[in-house]
């Protein structure tokens, strides 16, 4: 039986009852509905996550992290526990050829800092350098940023973060102003733009930033970094710099496996993933429920087919009596299953990219439907067709044609 045959017969058998094919399309439709929406709804949290993480940390860097590099919730390590050098990242900058310019920096928690009779915890203090207001993408709301002569000088100047600025001044301008960090009097240069909640979890504008020299020197006479943050010629070459670096410094620090480095080296991409977890656990979850919905569909699919093969004994025993093979009836039984999901199928993609939209504008929530998805959906109805189709077709087609035509 040609294709065509097959497919005109399956289309006939199918509008011949079309409460039947309603209702095997349904459970498909569901679940690729689910499917669609959850799919659209992790690649648009992916995207804001992507999208913070280049207004926080930049989407050009990378960053070498001190120790092992961990977060400690949502923090980086400090300077104390530093085991990055000056002299690493001066060699970064000479041996590695993507590397375009860098910025060491050294940081410290939990700092106090005092104006007047108010006093506040900073969430994070750092030591930077000029270029770390290129390669992180911070800029100031008003005042001036560091400069190299503050540099050069170890001046006694600070940065502060919204919340910073907030807690100690509440409404005054604190730009001029004589703050103390760890009892030593540093003036208000500049207040940061706001960043908010980190993807992490950590407060991004609870933070001060003052030149690396008079970091090192003013207050904790130390010369470990805490990180090196690299700014690349072509980010295309990304993973390949990272093995670069990574290989630089286990040979610096005679670090041979299976020896533990002592560093880590972080891209924007593995940010995003470590502050996805969350989101791909509640994809994975509603993924598990979408799947149950397609297994429940598809054995709708296969228990109404099974009922129609029944009910068709007689008309199998007339056309395999008239000269149709085996293959033709499982071929067109296959036809009718994988007909009715991929129509559940396309339905499913319509009826979820309405969905996602929908529930993109009502509750503000991020989304972000590809053609990779409806293409994905497409291949599921597909599969759950053939799976489950199979049974029913070769049922009808092992009957044998003396036994159907008894049949009433």
């Amino acid at each position: 039986m040609r294709p065509l045959t097959v497919l005109r017969e399956a289309r006939r058998a199918l509008t011949g009852n079309l409460v039947r094919a309603a209702l095997m399309m349904l459970g498909v439709a569901i679940g690729i509905a689910a499917l669609t929406i959850i799919v659209a709804v992790g690649q648009g949290a992916k995207a804001q996550v992507m999208e913070r993480v280049g207004q926080m940390f930049g989407i050009n860097p990378i960053t070498v992290m001190a120790g092992e590099g961990r977060f400690q919730r949502g923090r980086e390590v400090d300077v104390f526990t530093s085991t990055l050098t000056p002299e690493d990242a001066q060699a970064i900058a000479n041996e590695v050829a993507n590397v375009k310019r860098l910025a060491p920096v050294q940081s410290k928690h939990g700092v106090t800092a005092k104006y007047r009779e108010r006093t506040t915890v900073i969430g994070q203090l750092f030591g930077v350098t000029p270029e770390w207001r290129i390669l992180r993408t911070w800029e100031t709301e008003s005042g001036e940023f560091l400069s190299q002569a503050d540099q050069n000088s170890a001046a006694r100047v600070a940065l502060l973060g919204q919340t910073v600025a907030r807690e100690l001044f509440v409404e005054e301008d604190p730009v001029g102003q004589s703050i103390r960090i760890e009892n030593v009097n540093f003036r208000v240069k500049g207040v940061l733009t706001p960043k908010g909640a980190s993807p992490m979890g950590g407060d991004f504008d609870n933070r001060v930033a003052i030149p690396l020299s008079s970091f090192s020197k003013r207050l904790y006479n130390a010369a470990n970094l805490s990180q090196i943050v690299i700014e690349l010629h072509d980010i295309s070459k990304m993973d390949d710099t990272v093995k670069e670096v990574t290989a630089l410094l286990r040979e610096r620090h005679q670090i041979v496996p299976p020896k533990q480095d002592d560093f880590s080296v972080r891209t924007p991409e593995s940010i995003v993933q470590f502050a996805s977890g969350t989101s791909r656990t509640l994809s994975l979850f509603l993924g598990v429920v979408a799947a149950i919905s397609l297994l429940v569909g598809g054995l709708v699919i296969m228990n109404i087919m099974l009922v129609s093969v029944g009910e068709r004994t007689r008309e199998i025993g007339i056309r395999r009596a008239v000269g149709a093979r085996r293959k033709d009836i499982l071929r067109q039984f296959l036809a009718e299953a994988v007909a009715i999901t991929l129509a559940g199928g396309l339905v499913g993609v319509l009826v979820g990219v309405a969905g996602a939209m929908a529930l993109g504008a009502a509750k503000n929530v991020p989304m972000q439907v590809s053609w990779q998805a409806v293409a994905v959906a497409v291949v599921f109805s597909i599969l759950v067709g053939i799976i489950f189709g199979v049974y029913p077709a070769k049922r009808a087609a092992h009957l044998h044609p003396v036994e159907a035509l008894r049949t009433e």
